[in-house]
């Protein structure tokens, strides 16, 4: 496990989430190029653009050997969390990510790697509504519901905690009382197909 570097505590921690076997694409969708670089990479920039400050996990599972080799290469201090039970579906490597976030964070922001249009700008919107409002989720609305990326503060976990299976963070958002909502049609374009690749790329 890489380990993060001393720095001031962090409110906010950030979970990739880059774990799945991606079976129905055929092939490991963390490593789709984009401008010749993974998508991984591109995930994490994202990322780092909108929250430099914030301590950052990334979730593996499936071809966890490869990505390692892959994570080399992103500047910066993050910390690799290894899902055992990824298989089991997307809960376990959530709880996984969950695990690794250091004990002064108050709410962690959630992203996927297989949305390759949420770049910066899009989690900066996202970040911004949830400080109006910290103690409440904020979440990407996209094909009119809410999903992820998604701010989780602290209060939210033990529900995220008691997921089970392929249920995910849009499961506890459906749920919650009260939510930020914040429009990402970026978050609208996942790679799960061959055929969501070719519309992406073409």
């Amino acid at each position: 496990m890489v380990r993060f570097a001393a720095r001031r505590p962090s409110a906010l921690a950030c979970v990739l989430l880059a774990a799945g076997g991606s079976r129905r694409l055929g092939r490991p969708k963390q490593l789709l190029r984009r401008h010749a670089r993974p998508l991984l990479l591109h995930a994490i920039d994202a990322v780092r653009g909108a929250a430099p400050a914030a301590p950052l996990v990334v979730v593996l599972g499936a071809e966890r050997v490869r990505l390692r080799l892959v994570l080399r290469r992103a500047a910066g201090d993050l910390r690799i969390a290894d899902n055992q039970r990824w298989a089991e579906g997307l809960a376990s490597s959530l709880q996984a990510g969950l695990a690794c976030v250091p004990r002064s964070a108050r709410a962690v922001l959630v992203t996927l790697v297989d949305q390759p249009h949420v770049d910066a700008r899009a989690l900066r919107r996202l970040l911004t509504a949830w400080k109006k409002n910290p103690r409440v989720p904020a979440a990407a609305r996209y094909d009119k519901r809410a999903g992820v990326p998604a701010v989780l503060p602290r209060s939210s976990w033990r529900a995220l905690r008691a997921l089970r299976g392929d249920s995910g963070a849009r499961a506890l958002l459906r749920d919650a009382q009260a939510l930020s909502l914040v429009e990402m049609p970026e978050a609208a374009t996942d790679l799960d197909t061959p055929e969501d690749v070719n519309a992406w790329r073409s």
